[in-house]
């Protein structure tokens, strides 16, 4: 793999870039004045949730687009279901689903959330009593795993809004009560279909991950070069240098990492693929920690409250470790594929 994106790629790393820093927050306040129908009209304008729309049975874009619009739309924090309604689009796909149904959610008139267990970790049944709709910000559904079947679930019955939770940027929905309509979408999902999507999903984690570690990098060094203590920038000092230093290393090896697991998604074996993400999604969670503690140590005190940026960045990355399985569970698969190969 050539580790350089072409100039398409190039040119929509701009184009996303430009629509992240549109649309994105840089204080906590936003998030009660953020204009969400007009985001969500330029993300859906721009195509983003069409990038895995079918084209005589091939994506429309590679792993690799959708790892460049992950990270640029975290990196500013946008507070949209982008990742959610990519990952619903995809298995809608891959389980042969209406086409209707597809079109509305590319052309965002409508919503999807994943449907999760408790411990965040994989898909859930609409059995499961104490199921969570994830990233549901204005989501009309939410799409859920039984016996290797898709079902989507509506959401206007039998779940209510998660108290306190950790993401600031997305919406949690939990279960309580009686669910609305439950309906088995398409056919059964294959070994290696389910393992695509598993390997996209973890994938894209690992980019929202480096793109939030990635935003919250920027906003720490622009602050060294404007705090000034002992009558210095603080730049200026060696253990600030170091730190940075530090953490550049650890964002540029997930970045790394997550673009061979992007590559991988589309061009490698479906256990090819799947090992590649987990891989990059382990090593992103193990990073995610460490950079936005580092980060709120470079801000001092200010970056310790409420009211400034830096949690909001933490919140995200965190949870974001968390989902689908964080480093210890990847770990764990990756050993369990490698042993069982020999």
């Amino acid at each position: 793999m050539l580790a350089l994106f072409n100039e398409e790629q190039q040119m929509f790393e701009s184009t996303a870039k430009r629509l992240a820093q549109s649309i994105g927050i840089s204080n906590p306040h936003e998030l009660n004045t953020f204009k969400r129908d007009h985001a969500w009209q330029m993300i859906t304008e721009v195509g983003l949730l069409g990038l895995r729309l079918r084209d005589n049975g091939e994506p429309l874009a590679s792993g690799v687009e959708v790892m460049i619009a992950a990270q640029a739309l975290a990196e500013t924090l946008v507070p949209q279901p982008f990742v959610s309604g990519l990952l619903a689009s995809e298995l809608l796909a891959l389980a042969q689903a209406p086409q209707e149904w597809i079109e509305e959610l590319a052309a965002g008139e409508c919503r999807y959330a994943l449907l999760l267990d408790r411990t965040l970790e994989q898909l859930a049944a609409p059995s499961q009593s104490d199921c969570l709709a994830w990233d549901s910000e204005g989501a009309h559904y939410a799409l859920g795993l039984q016996d290797d079947h898709v079902v989507r679930v509506s959401l206007n019955q039998g779940f209510v809004a998660a108290d306190k939770a950790a993401d600031l940027t997305r919406a949690t929905l939990r279960r309580e009560g009686a669910l609305g309509t439950v309906e088995t979408v398409g056919s059964r999902l294959s070994a290696d279909a389910l393992k695509r999507w598993q390997a996209l999903a973890l994938t894209t984690l690992a980019a929202d991950i480096t793109g939030t570690l990635q935003g919250a990098f920027t906003g720490a060094v622009a602050y060294t070069k404007e705090r000034v203590q002992y009558e210095a920038l603080i730049g200026s000092f060696q253990a600030i240098q170091h730190l940075c230093a530090e953490m550049l290393v650890q964002i540029q090896a997930a970045q790394s990492t997550t673009c061979y697991a992007a590559w991988a998604v589309d061009q490698l074996p479906a256990d090819e693929a799947l090992l590649a993400a987990r891989t990059a999604k382990a090593y992103a969670s193990s990073v995610a920690l460490p950079v936005t503690e580092t980060v709120m140590q470079v801000y001092g005190g200010i970056g310790q409250t409420w009211e400034h940026i830096a949690h909001v960045y933490t919140r995200r990355a965190l949870l974001n470790a968390r989902l689908f399985g964080n480093e210890s569970q990847q770990l764990h698969q990756i050993a369990d594929a490698r042993l069982g190969a020999c």
